[in-house]
């Protein structure tokens, strides 16, 4: 029986995983549906621009932990996909912005990403993140607790831009 005909009776039909699910599986990683891995705490504050909806996501941290407890590691993954069918991966950091000093922590912890993202496993996220870098900064930094301490202009902003880091912010809409 085709696919067709099974969900013409009422059966659902099986969709095949996105780029970002099928990267994330070869990446050893466990893909969510939208923004399901995220804590709840963090999802509300993210959110994505017309034309563009999420597609799933991964919780680095909390898979990853086990492997690499001393690590700074990143916190989630997120795949959208945009009006053309066109799919890319962007990385969120939830991590409070209260001192200057949290710059070196966010470009350690992006150093550790960036050298995940390098690794054959992680080929189809690190593809996915190029497409992303096409339409912005594709690592995002999103303030927790306390005021933002890092000032557009200042030197702890240069660095971060330097760095490939968005400036931190207490909403991120994507891309």
């Amino acid at each position: 029986m085709t696919e067709g005909k099974r969900a013409a009776r009422g059966a659902p039909a099986v969709q095949a995983p996105t780029e970002f699910e099928a990267a994330a599986v070869k990446a050893a990683l466990t893909a969510r549906p939208g923004k399901s891995a995220v804590k709840n705490e963090h999802r509300s504050r993210i959110a994505v621009r017309a034309a563009h909806k999420f597609l799933a996501s991964v919780d680095l941290d909390a898979e990853l932990r086990p492997a690499e407890p001393n690590a700074h590691r990143w916190d989630y993954g997120l795949g959208l996909i945009d009006r053309h069918a066109k799919e890319s991966a962007w990385w969120v950091e939830p991590h409070p912005a209260s001192s200057t000093g949290e710059v070196s922590t966010m470009l350690a912890k992006l150093d550790w990403l960036r050298a995940k993202l390098a690794s054959h496993g992680f080929k189809g996220l690190r593809r996915l993140t190029d497409e992303a870098q096409r339409k912005g900064i594709a690592f995002r930094w999103l303030a927790t607790s306390g005021d933002i301490c890092i000032r557009p202009g200042s030197s702890h902003a240069r660095r971060l831009a330097l760095g490939g880091l968005a400036a931190p912010s207490r909403h991120i809409e994507l891309p």
